[in-house]
Formats: structure tokens, sequence, C-alpha cells
């Protein structure tokens, strides 16, 4: 840490995201206290998407949420559920640019991750369109990823890009979101730009990563683009699962 940032610490302390306490200097933004409040899924959880209270199981294990996910999106897993604080910590990170946030979230995610895959496994963040990136200044999602490869030791590379138009996700039924992003999602080359066209290494095996998963649209349509280079997908991580009932869910 420079003197500057020690001496901008020692007048303004950090505080929690979430409940707006006064934490350690040095410390992620977000206290003990909110952190032992994350709720992880609770059971009964459907064994492929995660999602919670789940009924009607199918003879192929799926359940209502995620019958209509595509065969490339094999299974989902999720830390915690969307809930405060999560709520709090998630919006801290990608709204208000709490950008220190990402590298405790991405550790917090790491046991799910490891549930997903194995040490050879390449960690994908779930890419923002340019113009959201631009307007954010960051894509959270790549910022968790570089959390989670941290803290298991597993490489990141942001082998997709977004190349349909911007429409947002937030509050949008099952069927919009769908429709959102149908064909959205495009593969890159290796350690390539969003311009660098052509598949990665069609022999590794990848793990998407995101903040949030709500209905699947998302990963699915990032799975199903993968899958059309050969790169096989063993599904997706995120920080927080939304729970049932959930408004647009």
């Amino acid at each position: 840490m420079s003197a500057a940032a020690g001496l901008f610490e020692s007048l303004f302390p950090p505080v929690c995201v979430s409940c707006s306490i006064t934490v350690r200097p040095g410390r992620a933004p977000l206290c003990g206290s909110c952190e032992s409040r994350l709720r992880s899924m609770p059971g009964p959880a459907c064994p492929r998407c995660g999602y919670t209270r789940f009924r009607d199981l199918s003879v192929e294990g799926r359940c209502a949420e995620c019958a209509d996910w595509p065969d490339e999106l094999v299974r989902a897993d999720s830390a915690f559920l969307f809930e405060p604080p999560a709520v709090r910590i998630v919006h801290g990170l990608k709204y208000a640019g709490w950008t220190s946030l990402a590298p405790r979230m991405g550790a917090l995610m790491a046991p799910a991750a490891r549930r997903l895959g194995t040490q050879d496994t390449v960690l994908v963040p779930v890419p923002l369109t340019p113009a959201r990136l631009r307007e954010r200044g960051f894509n959270q999602a790549r910022l968790l990823a570089d959390g989670v490869g941290a803290a298991l030791g597993w490489r990141v590379e942001p082998l997709l890009c977004r190349v349909s138009t911007d429409r947002r996700q937030a509050r949008s039924g099952r069927r919009a979101r769908a429709l959102n992003v149908a064909g959205a999602y495009r593969v890159i080359a290796a350690g390539g730009s969003a311009g660098a066209a052509g598949p990665p290494d069609s022999a590794c095996e990848v793990l998407l990563v995101d903040d949030v998963i709500t209905t699947g649209a998302t990963i699915a349509a990032c799975a199903t683009a993968l899958a059309s280079c050969g790169v096989r997908c063993l599904g997706a991580v995120s920080f927080a699962r939304t729970p049932p009932g959930t408004p647009g869910g």
C-alpha cells in the first residue's frame, strides 16, 4: 500500500457495504457479521441447477427450473442465496464500484467452483457488451473469476464476448431473458480481444463465472456458444442464486 493510500485509509477507514460499520484497514469492505449471515442454498436442491425446494424431478434429473436448459449446460452451483446481505454485496460490487469486494467474494465462491471443476478447469467470466463495459469500467464477472482463480490456483481466460445489443436482464421474465441472450455470445481466441475471432483450445474444460444466476438464460447461451466451438463447459458458478418466487426469475 502506498503512503498516500495509507493516509487516506487512516482518515477515511473503509466501511462494510452491507451495514456501514467500520472495517479494519486493508480488508475487503465487508464485515465478519454480514459475511456470517450469508445463507447457502438450503436443501432439498436440484442436483443439476442447485435450485432450492425443487419439485417433480424428471427421470433425467432435471427440475422445472432447468428443464429447458440446453444439454450443453451440464450443471450450475451458487455460493449463496440472493437475499440480504448478499443483495447488498452484489450491488456494492456491480453498481457502486466496490471492486475491492471481488477477491473476497471469489474466495467465498471457491468451494462451489471446486464442486464442479478440477485443477485443470479454466474459468470463463460471462462478458458484458462493450457499451456496458465502458459505462461500468469493469466486468464484475471477470473480477469474481480472478478471485476464484486466485483462491484455487485455476487459470482465467476471457473466451467469450457479447455481440448483441445491450438489453437489461434485470426484472425481465423467463421468456424475455432467453430471447435477450439468444445468439448473444461469441467465442474468441484464448488470450485475445473481442475482435480476435477463433476458437480456443478445444481440449480445455471450462467453468462459467457470473455474479448472480436467475433463470439460467445467460449461462445457457454462453455454454451453447462454447459448445459450438467444441469447448466442453462443465457448468457455471455464481456468487448468488435468486430464491424461489423472485419476480422475473
